[in-house]
């Protein structure tokens, strides 16, 4: 069963939201993002919305993205399934849809002009070993620390493969500033999940927390079986620390990652 008190987010004043409406966007403290000279993204699909968000607000951050899915070939293939998704939407007048497809149109573009000089994509999968094509998350950080990188954030999607990875996060001393994590299936890996939690506390603070619609929720309790969640390391807080009052989710912040059914209410 999953430790829900141990995920209250401590209170704070500068939370933004990072990357596009509904799925892929991200809450973190504004502050954090200026101190970055790195980040790391694991998982990116076609969207790289955070990551242009994040380069926007601080122009100076090299970024490093690892999926193995994402390719010349899928993301071709993705713009021009969208073309015919626009004109079916088009043709149902379904307003929402239609925006998100036509603009999603120019996604084989929008590579090619946000992946250079400092942005790079790795066709690389994130795992525990070298296997295939993957590579280790401490092979990901000596390639960017090789970049003299000193203060670096984490976002992490990689679809239940975080429970294997994670740990070696915690092993690189002051590297890592922050971290926004997508734990997925819960339900499935409830003891994992504790565990990393309780390692994660010792030099983090939980900043934020939110429930992803699209996974269900556990039946005696409501709460989300996938969970996003924002840490920051301890030292980067410089005011006394008390337990969040806010209701989660933010309104104003939070939104639905699936914009047709409501929000989950989280309750600790």
């Amino acid at each position: 069963m999953v430790k829900t008190k141990k995920l209250i987010p401590i209170e704070i004043d500068d939370l933004v939201r990072v990357g596009r409406d509904n799925d892929g966007g991200y809450i973190l403290p504004k502050s954090i993002i200026n101190i970055c000279d790195g980040l790391l993204s694991y998982g990116i699909n076609k969207d790289w919305s955070f990551e242009k968000d994040f380069l926007k607000e601080n122009p100076k951050v090299i970024i490093h993205c690892y999926d193995h899915t994402l390719n010349l070939f899928s993301v071709l293939f993705f713009s021009l399934k969208s073309i015919f998704l626009t004109i079916i939407h088009a043709l149902l007048i379904d307003k929402i849809r239609l925006f998100k497809s036509f603009n999603s149109i120019y996604t084989i573009i929008d590579y090619f002009i946000f992946f250079k000089k400092n942005v790079t994509h790795f066709k690389n999968r994130i795992w525990d070993s070298n296997i295939e094509n993957s590579k280790t998350v401490e092979d990901s950080l000596s390639k960017i620390i090789s970049s003299n990188t000193k203060n670096i954030f984490v976002k992490m999607d990689i679809e239940t493969a975080e429970y294997k990875v994670v740990d070696s996060l915690f092993q690189i001393k002051e590297r890592i500033v922050g971290m926004a994590i997508e734990f997925h299936k819960l339900d499935k890996y409830s003891k994992e999940f504790n565990r990393i939690i309780e390692l994660a506390l010792n030099n983090f603070y939980i900043v934020h927390i939110h429930g992803n619609n699209y996974a269900k929720t556990f039946m005696n309790t409501n709460f989300p079986t996938t969970v996003e969640i924002t840490f920051i390391r301890k030292k980067f807080i410089k005011f006394p620390v008390t337990s969040s009052k806010k209701n989660y989710p933010i309104n104003g912040l939070d939104q639905p990652n699936r914009a047709s059914r409501p929000d989950y209410q989280l309750n600790f």
